[in-house]
This record gives C-alpha cells, structure tokens and sequence, in this order.
C-alpha cells in the first residue's frame, strides 16, 4: 500500500511522470529477482532432511533404526520425512557413546567419533555455508555470486564386527545437493 503510495506522489511530480512506471516495474522486477534468489539459498539450509531422503533413497532394508542428531533435527529431519513405518526413528539426546551401537544407522552432524566405534559413512549432504562473490565472473558474463556449500550431515551405517556392513552397498561419501 505505502509503495502504490509512494508512486503515486511521484507522478504527480510534472517531471518524473514519464520515469514513474519504469521506476515502478523494474522494482517490482528487482523484488521478483531477490525473492528468487533468496528462494534458492533457503534450500540449501535443509541438509539433514536431505540426508534423510538420501538414507530412504540408498537403504532398502526393513530392520533399520536410525539416530538423528540435534543438528539434522534441527536442519529438515521432521515427522513428516519419516517415511517408513518399518524403521525406528529416534532423536534421544546425551546419549553415551556406547548407546548408539543400538542403532543401524546416523544422521550426524560430527561422523569422527562414529567411525571410531564401528560405523562407516555411506552419504554425504551438503549445506548452506555462505555467499561468494566474485567480481571476475561478472567479466565473464556470469553471476558475480554464488552459493558456497560444505558437508554438513553424514549418513552412516554400523559395520557388523567380521566387516561386512548390515545391508545396501556403499555409495560415494561426498554426494551432491
């Protein structure tokens, strides 16, 4: 209300009058533009409901029981990507390390410690982890900005004792968005 408002005063200045709707529709443009690109970057902050769909989408076992840390929580894992009724989906927090040898598979945030006590990665999600600018780009008839990513989230697997892991094969670790 307060932009039509707005516009509306400069066109009754006598000489913005034939600048007023140009004015007007390349905001309108420029608001589209952002709100896309906005958009698009939000995507990217979802990775441990990514890393969910990925474990649905590699794992076809019916005996599976996954941990989901705090981080994946907090980052897309929701009731609503819980999609097998088969499996056991738990987001217990302060577990001992020795509790998640209970479980098939994790969703972590921090894979080092796991892999330690018998579990491999078997997925990778990346995330949002900033803007980049590059001005060469833009010399090159390209977008001076990018979205960075990082690994944010693994996927990973308990590896039974003899070392054979308990169900599907092992996909590549660092899996693009």
């Amino acid at each position: 209300m307060y932009a039509g408002i707005g516009v509306s005063k400069l066109y009754q200045v006598a000489r913005f009058r034939q600048l007023v709707p140009l004015a007007a529709t390349m905001a309108a443009a420029l608001s589209l533009v952002i709100t896309a690109t906005m958009t698009l970057i939000s995507s990217y902050n979802y990775p441990g409901g990514h890393a969910l769909a990925l474990l649905h989408a590699i794992e076809p076992s019916s005996n599976v029981s996954v941990h989901i840390d705090t981080f994946s929580a907090m980052t897309g894992v929701c009731r609503f990507g819980q999609l097998r009724a088969d499996w056991v989906y738990d987001k217990s927090e302060g577990l001992d390390p020795d509790q998640f040898g209970n479980f098939t598979h994790l969703l972590t945030s921090d894979p080092k410690p796991h892999m330690q006590r018998g579990f491999e990665i078997i997925g990778t999600q990346h995330g949002y982890s900033g803007i980049q600018l590059d001005y060469k780009q833009l010399l090159a008839g390209q977008l001076p900005i990018s979205v960075r990513q990082e690994p944010l989230v693994w996927v990973m697997h308990r590896v039974h004792h003899g070392g054979s892991k308990t169900g599907s094969a092992c996909f590549a670790c660092d899996l693009p968005v």
